[in-house]
């Protein structure tokens, strides 16, 4: 498997319909393979409907519209957020028409040299920008519900996708739970997905807090049914692709104590060599501690301590 490290892999998350769920799939799908021990990079490739800074609580200055208009380079317009790379979009009509959805290479290739997982929220629908979205990409993730018309519009941009000879490597069905169609395997067959990724998110009305939080739910409430889905979407999707994060960095092997009057501390204790292991037979600590008999347990049990204390003493 790759390890994790820069140079890494680029998802377009996309959908056919908009409202679906897709930037939320996002963000917390980002925010799930960092807390994994990724280097995670998100961009709000939806250059008509961005707000993929909000749902991550940035208020930027420079964002992806900028750098596609060259006014601004892909680093201006990078933030750190809940452990991962922002790259926002903007959410104002007139940066629309100025940005150049071609130029976005350019900010792939940044983002890819320095992290392990490259995230484009792209648009929904069938569009000039979303298709240079996913031609830049190393693969797709189609978002939809389980609704008729989502999923027709899923399987169009699936047809996309195939057009531009880009694998689809998973399929996220959202707010399932709620009286919708929730045959997954069904859906997956219907899509041509089904030796993808495929993950059901439940409703949950986590996902509604979270929203209104600016936050992710997976850190908000990490335990929530729809936080563990995107967490095991997470692993699902780097498992997929070969990828496993870094070796976190070793910890000490040594004992720190800290005064809790003082805050002083202590040099790390070395380990020492505490000599030969000593066993004793199960079925002597069983019969020594007094446990298979109803008397003198209680004189047992500290007979045993004694006499194991003293072989290490």
């Amino acid at each position: 498997m790759t390890q994790a490290g820069g140079d890494g892999y680029v998802f377009a998350v996309a959908s056919g319909k908009g409202g679906v769920g897709k930037s939320t799939t996002t963000a917390n799908l980002g925010v799930a393979l960092a807390e994994d021990g990724f280097d995670v990079a998100v961009v709000d490739v939806d250059l008509g409907m961005a707000n993929l800074g909000g749902l991550l609580g940035v208020d930027p200055d420079e964002t992806l519209h900028d750098v596609l208009s060259g006014s601004a380079s892909p680093a201006d317009a990078t933030y750190e957020t809940h452990g991962l790379t922002l790259v926002p979009g903007s959410t104002e009509l007139e940066q629309f028409a100025e940005a150049d959805a071609k130029a976005l290479h350019r900010v792939v290739a940044y983002l890819r040299s320095d992290n392990d997982v490259v995230l484009l929220d792209a648009g929904a629908g069938l569009s000039y920008d979303i298709a240079m979205a996913m031609s830049v990409a190393d693969g797709v993730l189609l978002v939809t519900t389980a609704e008729l018309a989502s999923l027709t519009d899923a399987t169009k941009t699936g047809q996309l996708v195939g057009k531009l000879e880009k694998p689809v490597v998973g399929a996220v069905f959202t707010r399932t739970g709620d009286g919708g169609f929730d045959d997954v395997e069904g859906i997956a067959a219907a899509l041509g997905t089904t030796d993808a990724v495929t993950v059901s998110v439940p409703y949950d009305d986590a996902v509604k807090l979270a929203v209104r939080k600016s936050r992710p739910v997976v850190s908000l409430r990490p335990e929530s049914p729809a936080s563990r889905a995107y967490s095991r979407l997470a692993a699902k999707l780097a498992d997929s692709v070969g990828m496993e994060p870094a070796d976190p960095e070793p910890s000490g092997s040594g004992f720190e104590w800290v005064d809790p009057e003082t805050g002083e501390r202590e040099e790390p204790v070395e380990p020492v060599d505490d000599g030969p292991v000593y066993e004793i037979a199960l079925e002597d600590l069983i019969e020594e501690a007094g446990l298979d008999a109803d008397g003198e347990a209680s004189e047992r049990r500290v007979k045993l301590f004694d006499r194991v204390k003293s072989r290490f003493s």
